[in-house]
């Protein structure tokens, strides 16, 4: 039976019975020779009743039984694959002990550990688990994004007071569920049962020395009771071609369609063909005229492809570099290829060749080498695989050398962004050294690039360094730089000692108060996400007199830190990290980071940065704090960075240069929306296998995928000496589980799927015509959540499928997210000027 794991009520799935004729053609009490026949089987669906046929299962097997185990069976040699496996379950069904204990036991499970517990002197109770066996699993290296198995195996022996065997039940249950979405998933329950009918007649013994000897006269094939898989053949119209599926989905795919859940839920149908397609078929769809508009997507589908034929293909449309549309789309492939999830080591090599010579491109050949770093990490993670594989060290070293020869920021900046996104922890001295001893630009993309490093790294002696740099021990430091350093010591998880320490700097003389209500803002956030911490934070605060004072925990700055609820149930659990750091009066570096949660696990789905820096020229402010080192002239300059899954893009740069902002200002190039990042990349991509005790081997699978378009648009008037700024993120998410199997006899398909179209607007405004006043709006529009449920089955013999599905959908509602008091009195006064 099959179903839905969280509504089991409805039986759906197929029976079959059986005689099954066995007796002992050879042996004595320790070692037997069983033959077993199965005779008159009949196959029913549930519930509908459908009578179907069951072929090639009436040839006789023999099994070697020896002291409660099956060691051999063997087979006639027409005997199939799915026949076999079938069999092999009917056989284990012989396999028991009557002593307490647990055992090593090999069946169509795999080899488990039997656990045997006696109820009575005729009734026994096995269970199994620790069951290893090849499960062929792929999955993402991120909790959130991956699925999990729940499985329960037992098994209950009646035998007689002699000890003849008089009733088996056997039971598998399976449920298979998304880690982000645990109201999704589908269940699978397999119940075998065996009891004796009539009396014992004597069976017609094999003449021969030995069960060798019996097994060759009869011309048999030997095997273990593990099952063997085999691959179903292409059955009606249920094997598509790509070609034919991009016709059904081209319409999915169009440009309006990014962002929204129509193009995701292409991509998801669609990859999994696709890996199968040949390079000739799938340059077909790229060539076709019909797909000029959708170039794009179709581009993003070959990189989560990831095979040697999509790239290939892919190739085609960027490798002669003779044309700016060409390198557009060939720098989004490898933005794709870059979050992809199936990292090949020839592509890698194909990559790092391409790397080789400096593209006359600049942006292609920034984003050539963040792809390059990113596949490569993911390359280093998969099993098999690490930092001190070959290919990854050639990348490492190619990184390392590049980074070295650089002659100017803008180079090294390329570099840096490029070890973040390998994140190879042979790389951590040399950033460090680029944080404490580079420009401010340098130094602060080297502490981004430490900050995306697992917190595990980090011993005693990095703290001093990140201690360093914060309190500005050694040398000045840019504020970002200090609190991207507080960053890292806050997710050390800080003790008493350790906190009380970092509050020291609240009662400083240190005059960058922006840096101080950072440090204010992150403390109450993780508080009010950590009741212990908040605690702790509480009671270091009540015990230091100087401290808990309103001067002190008041400073002046407009920096903010919140986290916020994006979505819970009936969605997925996810939330949303606002840091948002001022100088001056202005945004210098912003960050917007949508996380998916699940348990204490936190996947960065996608992270929208802004940064600006000499800006505050243009804002009238007393401050003389405002400019944290006057000796120095700091560039204007702004833009947006953007991270797709926790992988680094190359930054969108809006202007460097003050006659370049006028520029934009004079124009208002800048006052309509642009499109920032358009893209369908996958999320999930989890492929494993279980075989079960009756010989099925279930095929198990969760893909999901999410499309983006982000943008924005920013005015500006120098005569109201005001400014807004508007940022839409539209989201199309969609996740689609599967659990499957065939037998020469039936092909059963459960898919269960959830579609949603979140949106997050970011706006601001801000008022410099007197003090600054700065006004942020985070709202969330209205959506809706469909869930999708539905489960098929086909009998050989049956002309028709047997079919039920269920479709829910969840109207959500919008709102705007409660940022802090201070922003809302700055909307407030902004509102009334």
């Amino acid at each position: 039976m099959v179903g839905n794991a969280k509504n089991a009520s409805v039986s759906f799935g197929y029976r079959i019975q059986a005689v099954i004729n066995v007796g002992s053609v050879w042996g004595d009490e320790e070692t037997k020779l069983l033959k077993i026949q199965i005779q008159n089987p009949t196959l029913v669906s549930v519930p509908d009743g459908n009578v179907g046929t069951t072929g090639g299962m009436e040839s006789p097997f023999y099994a070697r039984w020896n002291l409660g185990r099956i060691r051999e069976i063997y087979f006639a040699p027409s005997d199939t694959v799915p026949a076999r496996n079938m069999k092999k379950g009917i056989a284990a069904l012989f396999q028991y002990q009557l002593l307490d204990g647990t055992y090593t036991e090999e069946d169509p499970s795999g080899r488990c550990e039997a656990k045997y517990i006696s109820h009575s002197s005729t009734r026994y109770h096995k269970s199994k688990g620790n069951c290893q066996y090849d499960d062929k699993r792929l999955e993402r290296s991120e909790y959130a994004l991956r699925s999990s198995l729940k499985t329960s195996r037992n098994t209950d022996f009646t035998v007689s007071t002699e000890g003849a065997l008089q009733k088996v039940m056997s039971q598998d249950y399976v449920k298979y569920l998304l880690n982000a979405h645990d109201q999704l998933g589908a269940y699978y329950e397999s119940i075998m049962v065996l009891n004796v009918h009539g009396s014992a007649q004597k069976a017609t013994t094999a003449e021969g020395s030995s069960i060798e000897t019996i097994v060759k006269q009869l011309a048999l094939e030997g095997e273990t009771l593990l099952t063997q898989e085999f691959e179903t053949p292409c059955k009606d119209s249920h094997c598509e071609s790509i070609i034919s599926l991009f016709k059904r989905y081209k319409a999915s795919l169009a440009n309006e369609n990014v962002g929204k859940q129509a193009s995701a839920t292409a991509l998801v149908d669609m990859v999994e063909v696709a890996r199968h397609a040949k390079k000739e078929d799938l340059l077909r769809l790229l060539k076709a005229k019909s797909s000029n508009e959708i170039k794009g997507q179709l581009l993003d589908l070959l990189a989560a492809v990831q095979t040697v034929d999509s790239h290939e293909a892919a190739k085609t449309e960027f490798l002669d570099g003779s044309d700016d549309d060409k390198m557009f789309l060939g720098e989004r492939y490898l933005q794709a290829l870059a979050v992809g999830t199936r990292p090949r080591k020839q592509i890698i090599e194909d990559l790092l060749q391409l790397a080789q010579n400096e593209h006359r491109n600049v942006k292609f050949f920034d984003s050539l080498i963040q792809s390059l770093a990113a596949v490569t990490r993911r390359y280093a993670q998969q099993q098999g695989n690490s930092y001190e594989t070959g290919i990854v060290k050639k990348v490492t070293a190619l990184l390392q050398e590049r980074l070295k020869e650089c002659a100017n920021d803008f180079c090294k900046l390329k570099y840096i962004r490029g070890l973040q996104n390998l994140r190879c922890p042979g790389t951590v001295d040399d950033l460090l050294e680029l944080a404490q001893g580079s420009s401010k630009a340098v130094g602060v993309a080297a502490m981004k690039a430490l900050r995306s490093f697992s917190v595990y790294l980090w011993n005693d002696e990095f703290r001093a360094r990140f201690e360093d740099i914060f309190f500005q021990v050694s040398k000045r430091y840019d504020s970002s730089a200090r609190t991207l350093a507080l960053d890292i010591l806050l997710d050390l998880k800080p003790d008493r000692e350790e906190l009380t320490h970092l509050m020291q700097f609240l009662k400083s003389s240190d005059k960058a108060y922006e840096v101080k209500q950072y440090l204010l803002q992150k403390l109450r956030m993780i508080a009010d996400q950590c009741s212990e911490f908040g605690t702790m934070l509480k009671s270091i605060i009540e015990s230091d007199p100087v401290l808990n004072n309103y001067h002190v925990l008041v400073p002046r700055g407009l920096s903010t830190a919140l986290s916020r609820k994006f979505s819970t149930a009936p969605s997925f659990n996810a939330s949303l990290t606002s840091l948002q750091e001022m100088s001056g009066g202005v945004l210098k570096r912003g960050i917007v980071d949508l996380t998916l949660d699940v348990h204490d696990e936190k996947t960065s789905l996608f992270t929208l940065g802004l940064y600006a820096g000499g800006m505050s020229s243009f804002v009238s402010t007393n401050d003389a704090d405002a400019n944290e080192n006057p000796d120095e002239e700091e560039d204007t300059t702004a833009g947006m960075e953007l991270s797709v899954q926790g992988i680094a893009m190359r930054p969108l740069e809006f202007f460097n240069g003050k006659g370049e902002l006028m520029g934009h200002v004079w124009s208002g190039t800048a006052s309509e929306p642009t499109p920032a990042y358009q893209g369908i990349t996958l999320l999930q991509d989890n492929e494993e296998r279980f075989p079960s005790h009756n010989g099925v081997t279930l095929a198990l699978s969760a893909t999901g995928a999410v499309s983006i378009d982000l943008n924005g648009q920013v005015t500006m008037s120098l005569w109201g000496r005001n400014a807004q700024s508007k940022v839409e993120q539209n989201c199309g998410i969609s996740m689609t589980g599967r659990l499957s199997f065939d037998t020469s006899f039936s092909a059963v398909d459960v898919r269960f799927s959830v579609e949603h179209e979140p949106q997050l607007h970011l706006t601001s405004a801000l008022d410099f015509s007197g003090d600054p006043a700065l006004c942020m709006q985070l709202v969330q529009p209205k959506s809706s959540l469909k869930q999708r449920f539905v489960r098929t089955i086909k009998l050989v013999g049956t002309e028709h499928r047997a079919s039920r599905k269920t479709t829910k959908t969840v109207n959500l509602n919008g709102l705007t997210h409660v940022l802090n008091r201070k922003n809302n009195e700055m909307c407030n006064l902004i509102s009334k000027s």
